[in-house]
């Protein structure tokens, strides 16, 4: 975990690359909780960064056929085209120790959505009824997945 001369919390080139690959509009927002993120979970010793941002849907269609007809556990409960991943907007996020060890489980990831909370743009998978994701955070939108769909093929911004 990188700091600038001045002290400050830098974003590490993995989470650069995710967030790159976001809707232009979202990526100051993600940016902004990434380093306020950083900065909470230093303090615990850990590292988070953004293992992943925007996904084509044949990258969610392999996601979601682990655990089902691939190898490997169930990650996804959405298939291509059915999660706002696939259109540019929503991150999945990692923690890591300090030496670089990913942190698959932890009750750490809970805490993510204290965070979250901060950014009322923002959406956070741990608080979801019927799929809890805790690691996932997206920009909201107001708006499902099939209505973003629509508005993609009709050639209207979403954000």
């Amino acid at each position: 975990m990188g700091k600038d001369q001045g002290g400050n919390q830098m974003i590490d080139a993995r989470s650069f690359k995710n967030l790159s690959t976001l809707l232009l509009k979202v990526q100051p927002i993600f940016a902004k909780f990434l380093l306020e993120a950083k900065k909470h979970f230093q303090d615990k010793g850990l590292d988070v960064r953004i293992i992943s941002g925007n996904r084509t849907w044949e990258e969610q269609d392999a996601l979601y056929a682990q655990g089902r007809t691939a190898p490997g556990p169930k990650v996804t409960n959405a298939k291509g085209g059915q999660s706002n991943h696939n259109f540019g907007i929503a991150v999945d996020l990692g923690l890591f120790t300090l030496d670089g060890s990913y942190l698959e489980d932890t009750p750490f990831y809970g805490q993510i959505g204290e965070i979250v909370a901060r950014f009322p743009e923002l959406e956070w998978g741990g608080s979801w009824k019927s799929i809890v994701d805790e690691p996932h955070v997206q920009y909201r939108t107001g708006l499902t997945v099939a209505e973003l769909a629509d508005k993609v093929k009709a050639g209207h911004p979403i954000v």
